[in-house]
């Protein structure tokens, strides 16, 4: 199976140019002597959390990165500040930042103080600058002579996660009455789309987004779309791409999982080559897997490098009060994955089973697997699956209306919640 590689681009935007005279008389650069800073962006930001490994129990430090462009800086002209109004997530280091773009007012050359001393440095796109305390950013006007200082202050979480709360962030119309939804993560932002429609990350195929949506057409094609802000762009088919497959499932970096029409769960892979796909191993029957109600969700596992920890929940007809628990641990070797698809019953000591209903949906937030569904109430499994509680920091708003709610956490570490009365709720660490 060949690897999906994550294409992340940094464009960088401004160049900072010292202008003089031609010499030939034939033509000038005229200076100027007011300047500014007109706009900052961030590069990508390092974030290292804790999570407990769950083969030794021993704390883990995760290292991840964040694109700095979706936190947006705030500048204060008036009182030559910069700064973020929202805080970074806990965890980012603030002692190696980057800047990808930095732009002027009349090509102003931006320097920036040092920490000990009153010297100043040219501000490149590549430098990793330290955050951790306040800098003072000059910007020189093209006469050489006039300039403005900034304060540049970046702020990140001090919580530890323990302290959530729920916002209601709108009411609309176009979001009531959903049966069969899903809501998709699509960077810093999410999109209530059909259920089967998934997102991808698929530099093969022919967009300028980094995420897609991908879904099964009614004749068999996988077809791909971009969002716009109005909603869904054209679909568009891919060539040769009918698949003995039913309903798409999930996605990591590496494989997309689907069910296929004989019931059975695959993995396809897209590439330059074209479709591939192949039928999953698994450690126990089939009869056993999922057929209703069918969610997904995948993160990093932290014991092992290049590896995927996928868990899928649903209904199944081989077991009547409880929803069914597989997980995979996907490895990626070379071009190639490997793992098998393990099933995790509950035995009569686990009080705390998911239970079965007629809807589901689940994400990964903050080290936790959240599931909620028709009955709505949110689960809590800091297992990996094995156990869901009730009754956490993360229980949905006592406010909440509606029959199903659909969840999902986007890049910026923020927890959507959509329910078939409209509502949109908002949940973030504080």
């Amino acid at each position: 199976m060949k690897k999906i590689i994550r294409s992340l681009c940094v464009m960088i935007i401004a160049s900072l140019v010292l202008s003089s005279c031609l010499g030939d008389n034939s033509s000038s650069v005229e200076s100027y002597s007011d300047t500014a800073i007109t706009a900052v962006t961030l590069g990508t930001l390092n974030r290292y959390t804790h999570a407990i490994s769950s083969n030794t129990g021993n704390d883990t430090i995760v290292k991840t990165t964040l694109a700095g462009a979706n936190y947006k800086l705030t500048i204060d002209q008036i009182g030559c500040k910069i700064f973020n109004r929202d805080s970074l997530p806990l965890g980012t280091d603030l002692k190696h930042v980057t800047l990808s773009t930095l732009s002027t007012k009349n090509s102003g050359v931006a320097l920036i103080r040092s920490l000990i001393s009153d010297t100043l440095f040219y501000i490149s796109s590549t430098d990793s600058i330290d955050f951790s305390q306040p800098r003072t950013i000059r910007v020189m006007a093209t006469n050489g002579i006039d300039y403005r200082d900034y304060t540049m202050t970046l702020s990140a979480s001090t919580t530890t996660g323990i302290t959530f709360g729920w916002e209601r962030v709108a009411v609309r119309d176009d979001l009531t009455g959903w049966t069969d939804k899903r809501l998709e993560s699509i960077g810093d932002t999410v999109a209530l789309v059909d259920y089967g429609t998934i997102a991808v990350e698929y530099p093969s195929i022919p967009s300028n987004q980094l995420k897609l949506l991908l879904r099964i057409s009614n004749d068999g094609y996988l077809e791909w779309s971009d969002l716009s802000p109005t909603g869904y762009l054209p679909w568009s088919k891919i060539v040769d791409s009918v698949q003995p497959v039913r309903q798409l499932l999930g996605a990591t970096d590496n494989e997309i999982y689907a069910i296929g029409v004989d019931g059975y769960l695959k993995a396809i892979d897209i590439d330059e080559d074209g479709i591939s796909w192949h039928d999953e191993q698994l450690d126990d029957s089939p009869t056993l897997l999922p057929s209703t109600a069918i969610a997904m969700a995948s993160w990093k596992y932290v014991p092992t490098d290049s590896t995927d920890y996928v868990l899928m929940v649903g209904n199944s007809d081989a077991v009547a009060n409880n929803a069914v628990c597989w997980r995979k641990l996907s490895r990626t070797v070379g071009q190639d994955t490997e793992g098998i698809w393990v099933y995790m019953p509950v035995d009569g000591f686990n009080r705390y089973a998911l239970p079965r209903q007629e809807y589901l949906s689940m994400t990964y937030y903050n080290n936790n697997v959240l599931a909620v569904g028709s009955n709505m109430k949110l689960y809590l499994s800091r297992d990996q699956g094995i156990t869901w509680k009730t009754g956490t920091v993360y229980d949905l708003p006592k406010q909440v209306e509606g029959t199903r709610a659909a969840i999902a956490a986007d890049e910026r570490d923020r927890l959507w919640l959509v329910t078939d009365s409209g509502e949109l709720w908002m949940g973030t660490l504080r």
